[in-house]
């Protein structure tokens, strides 16, 4: 019964965006004597990464003139006033900023400087994933199931019709609500579909590797003084700038980079070191990183990288295929040494419902990786189960 409600939780939370759709009051502050409220949104949710949900009506009411005012933000957004009758004005609010995170928003009059404040959702394909992805998948199918059954009931809102609904607000809001369900009901198929398939090999043209040194569990030995000693993840060997790509649809939870050779300063080689200390020397072994949560759950830790492309950043969302970034030499202080290869981990996530969408640097590095303490055999009959060889 915990269990369950740990998911009741959650599900609300990921799906937060089809709970406030009943309410047609939504709360501003007030900043000065401007005696105004808002009296309806067709939502208050702005999808971020959406061209059809990146916009939002919103009808103002007061007892002052508002044909002067205009919507404020410290985002890119364009607002133009579509209506206004007796103490009423409606405002079309669209966005053209994916990155913003200001949920702070005004009415405002640029002559007077009287205002209204409020606020908005601002939701990001990021942000949904993030939520969705550390649910096992019998969760997301429930979750699945969940927004079917309310898109079926508000599937009449499609298109306005004054005989199903003569109130043409109510009409904005349901199919508002419509929209936003289909929305999330779409990238829970993807995570789903996503799950039935393979990881890519992550170097373009390249096949996984067949070595035990190459493989994870092989000894590292030279540094067992500083690290746990052993190897992983997989090696592919490749050529200085090889091209790397998504393995799969995935979020990014980690960028290092901008590494120096001096960074290798900081490995810490004391007598008894801490299993956190060791961590963090495997870290700096590891140079330029980036880390993906997969659609399968996984996080998967690319390191050795030279070029990681501008375009990436830290919650932004790459698709299977996409060349991210470039290859570089080994984890070995050696300026000379030329041995150009990556190295990739699947770390496997434990499905911890209290760590959902919390887990941090220290969390993901401590989660065992695929084929732990699997013998070499063992792990070659069942690559083929995990990557398109």
């Amino acid at each position: 019964m915990k269990n369950q409600s740990v998911f009741t939780l959650i599900l609300w939370t990921i799906i937060f965006s089809l709970v406030f759709w009943y309410s047609l009051v939504f709360a501003g502050t007030l900043n000065s004597v401007i005696p105004t409220s808002i009296s309806f949104t067709s939502s208050d949710n702005i999808y971020l990464d959406s061209i059809s949900l990146n916009k939002t009506e919103i009808l103002f009411k007061s007892s002052e003139n508002l044909s002067e005012y205009k919507i404020k933000s410290t985002c890119n957004i364009f607002s133009k006033q579509t209506y206004n009758k007796w103490n009423y004005y409606m405002f079309d609010l669209k966005f053209f900023d994916s990155d913003c995170e200001d949920e702070n928003f005004s009415l405002i009059n640029e002559i007077t400087w009287d205002k209204f404040d409020f606020n908005l959702h601002l939701v990001s394909e990021y942000w949904i994933y993030s939520k969705m992805l550390d649910l096992k998948t019998n969760r997301l199918i429930q979750l699945k199931n969940i927004l079917n059954k309310k898109i079926l009931a508000n599937s009449k809102f499609a298109k306005y019709d004054k005989n199903v609904e003569k109130n043409y607000y109510v009409f904005l809001k349901k199919n508002r609500f419509l929209n936003e369900a289909i929305y999330n009901k779409n990238i829970i198929n993807n995570i789903l579909e996503k799950r039935n398939e393979k990881y890519l090999v992550p170097v373009k043209w390249y096949k996984m590797p067949t070595k035990f040194v190459k493989l994870p569990n092989s000894g590292r030995g030279y540094r067992s003084s500083y690290t746990d000693w052993i190897h992983h993840g997989f090696d592919i060997d490749s050529n200085f700038w090889d091209t790397i790509i998504a393995l799969d649809d995935a979020i990014v939870v980690r960028i290092v980079n901008g590494f120096e050779f001096s960074d290798l300063n900081s490995i810490k080689k004391w007598n008894h070191l801490s299993e956190e200390d060791k961590i963090k020397n495997l870290d700096l072994l590891r140079w330029n990183q980036v880390w993906l949560k997969t659609m399968s759950w996984d996080v998967v830790m690319y390191a050795h990288l030279s070029e990681i492309y501008s375009n990436l950043e830290v919650w932004s969302f790459v698709r299977k295929w996409e060349p991210v970034w470039t290859v570089w030499i080994t984890g070995v202080p050696d300026k000379t040494y030329k041995d150009y290869h990556l190295h990739f981990a699947v770390l496997k996530n434990p499905f911890d419902l209290k760590k959902n969408d919390t887990y941090d640097f220290d969390d993901y590095m401590r989660w065992d990786w695929l084929f732990k303490w699997k013998s070499q055999d063992y792990m070659l009959k069942n690559m083929n189960k995990y990557f398109e060889n």
